[in-house]
């Protein structure tokens, strides 16, 4: 399940959001995975206020966006890190840690997510590279335009041959642990929301009754 989601960040704050990233001090990406050989690339380690408020208005973002609430069911969202890329950098292929030490307490990752911040013609290379069993999917986005992913895909950060690509990245931990419940569960609501005005008052109550059933099973508050 890799979701595309076009102008998840309306344009102000999309703007807002790059001008931070250019105007911010960048160190090495390694500093958050210590002898990883295959990181190469640059992240904002100290946001500060500016950058604070930002990041809360992605996280609000994503949790506002009607097929990150359908697919993901967010629980909890951590703020996003914000990471260049320059000519020659690159993150190899790697799968992302199950659980992340953040604060206030440690979050299972089940999904990843990339914000864009920089347009898909500012950059040569690039591309985030997923792999789903045999096959890989290449995506270059526009700013404010996301993706979101299972955690456990191995992917990559293809280099960059010119240009300077600029995101935001984050991952969420969802009120049920098991993608195939929450295919299932995403399934069930594009179903309603595609027979909601065909349906009748009792075939939305049964509807409703099957929904509840299926929260009550497979929810982890």
């Amino acid at each position: 399940m890799i979701f595309q989601i076009q102008n998840l960040l309306d344009e102000s704050l999309t703007q807002r959001a790059r001008a931070y990233a250019e105007q911010s001090e960048f160190t090495s990406g390694s500093a958050t995975n210590q002898g990883s050989r295959v990181k190469n690339n640059e992240q904002i380690n100290q946001p500060g206020d500016e950058g604070n408020d930002i990041s809360n208005r992605i996280v609000q973002a994503l949790f506002n966006d009607p097929v990150v609430a359908q697919t993901v069911f967010p629980k909890a969202i951590p703020a996003p890190t914000f990471s260049r890329y320059q000519p020659g950098m690159y993150y190899g292929l790697h799968m992302d840690e199950a659980v992340m030490s953040t604060k206030p307490k440690p979050l299972r990752t089940d999904a990843s997510v990339t914000v864009f911040l920089s347009g898909s013609h500012e950059y040569e290379g690039g591309e985030l590279e997923i792999w789903t069993g045999g096959e890989c999917s290449w995506i270059k986005m526009e700013p404010g335009d996301a993706v979101i992913y299972p955690t456990g895909l191995i992917h990559q950060v293809r280099p960059i041959a010119s240009g300077t690509r600029y995101a935001a990245v984050s991952w969420m931990q969802s009120y049920i642990p098991e993608l195939k419940h929450r295919q299932v569960l995403s399934h069930f609501h594009q179903l309603m929301d595609h027979i909601d005005d065909k349906a009748d008052e009792t075939d939305r109550l049964l509807l409703q009754s099957v929904r509840t059933s299926l929260y009550r099973m497979w929810m982890e508050i």
